[in-house]
């Protein structure tokens, strides 16, 4: 009897390490999603001040991981108030970084970068970039965001539209899907800690570059699975404290110590994408927002070299 009790445990020990194991698998896979390489990469922040760049700027790093192909870049520097744009192109040989700083590229604005990859003229499928931002704030508090890579799923160059123009469809066809809504994944009390939110829907049209106003629709749970509903209007690029998202006195009216909580963001046919930086106990961290659900389609309509 006590050797068929011993077989039972040690078979429910094994299966629950196989799903312990699976798990931790399955979370691997889906947290490594920042540090594949993509035909397309979004860096959710960039910033600089001219006037004090050693105070405030951005070291933004690009990687060509191909061993043997060149890769060709078109990136697109988006205002974060007015959305319009700036755009250079760069070349990267086989397994070549290149760094830069945007304080001399776009010197002032804050906002995000689109870098695309590009036969030179279109938007090609090249699945092999990577890139970082390396971001120093005002306060001088430095942080490190990667890139959010999408891959261009079907093979070959994307077709120039009559005005020379070219679209990007994120549908899962021509490219992966965008994230549809995504989430801060754990809040605590600002009464001990302070967050920073970036959000953004990226704009649809890089050669207009009109501004739009975007309703983000949020909900805050906390560690009782309560839900607290809020609505957010960001015109273009927000970029503040987390508690200002919500109705005063904030977060900690409905997560105080020791309670913690997590956010949920969409903003309904739009997709959404941004990041979090972390202050707590003298500690930095930074994460780019995870994806909850993803957008079936969506089109950015970019400028051809």
């Amino acid at each position: 009897m006590t050797q068929l009790l011993n077989r039972r445990t040690v078979k429910l020990a094994l299966a629950i390490i196989i799903l312990i194991l699976f798990d931790l698998t399955v979370f691997a896979q889906k947290s490594n999603i920042d540090s594949r390489p993509g035909s397309v990469l979004f860096f959710n922040r960039y910033t600089s001040d001219p006037n004090n760049p050693q105070l405030s700027d951005t070291q933004i790093n690009i990687t060509n991981t191909n061993p043997s192909e060149k890769a060709f870049v078109h990136l697109f520097f988006v205002d974060g108030t007015t959305w319009s744009n700036a755009d250079f192109g760069l070349s990267l040989m086989p397994n070549q970084t290149l760094s830069f700083l945007t304080s001399e590229i776009d010197p002032g604005v804050t906002g995000y970068i689109i870098a695309v990859a590009t036969d030179g003229s279109v938007p090609v499928q090249n699945n092999s970039l990577i890139g970082t931002a390396l971001i120093r704030e005002n306060d001088g508090e430095q942080v490190v965001l990667p890139a959010f890579p999408i891959a261009k799923i079907s093979p070959g160059r994307v077709a120039k539209d009559d005005d020379e123009s070219a679209r990007l469809i994120f549908n899962g066809v021509e490219y992966e899907q965008l994230p549809g809504s995504v989430a801060v994944t754990s809040v605590n009390s600002e009464t001990a800690n302070s967050s920073s939110l970036i959000v953004y829907s990226p704009a649809a049209d890089l050669i207009s570059g009109t501004a739009e106003t975007i309703n983000i629709y949020s909900l805050l749970f906390d560690d009782a699975q309560r839900s607290i509903p809020s609505n957010i209007s960001v015109r273009g690029y927000r970029v503040d404290p987390l508690s200002s998202f919500f109705n005063r006195p904030g977060i900690t009216r409905h997560s105080p110590l020791p309670k913690r909580g997590w956010i949920r963001l969409s903003a309904g046919s739009r997709p959404m994408l941004g990041s979090v930086i972390n202050k707590s106990s003298g500690l930095m961290s930074s994460y780019n927002l995870p994806s909850l659900t993803l957008l079936p389609s969506y089109e950015i309509r970019i400028p051809t070299f």
